[in-house]
């Protein structure tokens, strides 16, 4: 760590104290850089020498120190029990729109996968029907070549669609769960 991090981390730690003291702490640790410099160590060796400046600014702001990285306490509030039913309540009725939602757009995944094993089968269809009827059409087998084609596209729109509706699907289930079990719980 040089010379200007450590003053740098210092300066933002020690914010409570009063100007001129805080000037005064933050001067010493200049002096202590400046001699050691001179007695030919590096920044990085005087740094390391004096320590952590974060345990350095706790320890010089004494029972002012306030952990910066930590909340207050009066952030973290427990939702009350009629909180929760409401959330409960609100759950509910948001899932009767997002349940069914939901429903159509699996539907809608599952169609475009039917969709697309028919297009890849048509090939076998077309032999199908020429062992049931006994007749032979040269237009049907190109319009079935050309359907595999289609077929292989909505092949990998169908793995696109599950990989999506699943992400929804598991987003959602997690939401609801989170927002049942309160702001902690993740």
């Amino acid at each position: 760590m040089t010379k200007k991090q450590f003053i740098s981390i210092l300066e933002s730690r020690l914010l409570t104290l009063p100007p001129d003291e805080r000037q005064e702490f933050i001067q010493d640790v200049e002096s202590h850089f400046i001699i050691g410099m001179q007695n030919g160590r590096t920044e990085e060796e005087i740094a390391r020498e004096l320590g952590d400046p974060f345990e350095m600014a706790k320890e010089a702001l004494g029972d002012r120190y306030v952990d910066m990285d930590m909340p207050a306490p009066a952030v973290i509030r427990r939702p009350s029990s009629i909180g929760k039913y409401a959330t409960m309540v609100g759950v509910f009725f948001c899932g009767l729109v997002a349940v069914p939602f939901l429903a159509a757009l699996w539907s809608g995944g599952v169609a475009i996968a039917l969709g697309a094993l028919a297009t890849l089968l048509s090939p076998v269809l077309v032999l199908l029907d020429y062992i049931v009827n006994g007749t032979f059409y040269p237009a049907k087998l190109f319009l079935s070549i050309s359907l595999i084609g289609i077929g292989i596209f909505l092949g990998y729109a169908t793995r696109s669609a599950m990989v999506g509706l699943l992400s929804l699907t598991s987003r959602y289930s997690r939401w609801n769960t989170r927002l049942l079990k309160g702001r902690d719980a993740q």
